[in-house]
């Protein structure tokens, strides 16, 4: 088998530059088109823009192109460019006085990490009548394999039915490194510090 996938590199290099070759496919989308496996210690993927000092400090992706097989680089600043998150706004109106117990977002859990950004209420929140003002408990949780939105004033309540507005941000986990619960006591004290950073200080 080596041989003969000598033979046809020996082959190759007789054909025009400008010719198409295809393995297994009838319309060969580049110079050598594979189709089915194939296995190789160093693949050259074409030419790919040098980094300019702008960029150098910017969390760049890679992507593919499907048409020609590509490598390009995402830039989420181009208008219509592939982005690395999703940023949601969820405006809950008419919610039972101040309180969201649950809100399914149908974001599964399995695929996606859902982080909320902001959230805040349209109403002023009172404590029988003394006017004093509060703030909000609120957070995301995961209930039955989706991501499911709650907010509250706890012990206080609105006088009216408001609406409460979550601004989200939807990562694929694919691009999101997950570490798992970190437990960690501090002693009957206000104060601590992590002993194993996640990251390298």
């Amino acid at each position: 088998m080596k041989k003969n996938f000598f033979l046809l590199l020996f082959a190759l290099s007789f054909l025009d530059s400008n010719a198409q070759v295809g393995i297994n496919t009838p319309s060969p989308r580049t110079d050598l088109d594979v189709n089915g496996s194939f296995k190789s210690d160093n693949i050259i993927a074409g030419t790919i823009d040098g980094l300019t000092l702008e960029e150098k400090d910017r969390y760049l992706l890679l992507t593919q192109d499907v048409s020609n097989n590509g490598i390009k680089r995402i830039d989420p600043r181009v208008p219509g460019a592939p982005g690395i998150a999703t940023i949601a706004t969820y405006k809950l109106q008419n919610a039972s006085g101040d309180w969201v117990e649950r809100f399914n977002t149908k974001i599964n859990t399995t695929d996606y990490s859902l982080v909320i950004l902001s959230a805040y209420f349209d109403r002023d929140i009172y404590l029988g009548s003394s006017g004093i003002l509060s703030l909000p408990s609120f957070g995301v949780i995961d209930f039955n394999g989706f991501w499911n939105l709650y907010a509250d004033y706890s012990q206080m309540s609105s006088q009216t039915n408001g609406t409460w507005t979550f601004v989200c941000a939807i990562y694929p986990k694919t691009y999101v490194k997950i570490f798992g619960e970190r437990v960690r006591p501090l002693g009957d004290t206000s104060s601590g510090t992590e002993s194993t950073p996640i990251l390298n200080p």
